[in-house]
């Protein structure tokens, strides 16, 4: 069978506080006779920065330890807010997204890179950070009631990151690294083609 391998954030006990009070917040604005939420529990709530890939055992080689943690020396520790909630169709996932902050996408963009750099070629790079609360059926028409959710909650504070594998309904953390950088990395500019 296999697992799921990614670079993700995950909230300190303050910020599971926060996310405990959205969550809350969503499930009493579902409607009665609107169909179900499956909560996902607070030990699951992450922010997956890239996606590494699947496999039968997790692939943490020397190399990619190593890149990630230079990746994490090049952005500093950063917050972010939440800004509103979407449901993803093709999953049936409620997800938290946060407002603009180039921090947070800069460290999705270095855990990417450094996966690249050590020689495995990640299988989904994250251009829209999100944190995933709970679970509705797939297909739905994205339910109206998740505009009506108050989605102010303290910031969520960003110190380091973690490599984690899912060998089946938990994350096991293969690796951590505190951010260090003190400012962020000038962001990749495409050249013109004229």
């Amino acid at each position: 069978m296999s697992q799921a391998l990614f670079p993700a954030w995950r909230p300190s006990a303050d910020g599971r506080a926060s996310l405990a009070t959205l969550s809350h917040r969503v499930q009493t604005a579902c409607p009665s006779g609107a169909p179900s939420l499956h909560l996902r529990r607070a030990d699951q709530w992450h922010v997956t920065l890239c996606f590494v890939g699947e496999a039968a055992e997790p692939v943490a080689t020397p190399a990619l330890l190593d890149a990630f943690a230079g990746a994490a020396t090049r952005i500093p520790p950063h917050d972010f807010t939440i800004e509103r909630l979407a449901y993803w169709r093709h999953s049936g996932a409620v997800v938290a997204l946060p407002a603009p902050c180039p921090a947070l996408q800069a460290l999705c963009d270095a855990s990417h890179d450094a996966a690249r750099r050590a020689g495995v070629a990640p299988a989904a790079r994250t251009n829209r950070p999100h944190l995933t609360l709970e679970f509705l059926e797939r297909g739905l028409p994205t339910p109206s009631w998740l505009d009506t959710v108050n989605c102010a909650v303290d910031p969520f504070d960003v110190q380091g990151f973690e490599l984690l594998f899912n060998p089946g309904g938990r994350y096991d953390a293969l690796g951590a690294w505190p951010l260090t950088g003190t400012t962020l990395p000038v962001p990749p500019r495409q050249q013109g083609l004229f």
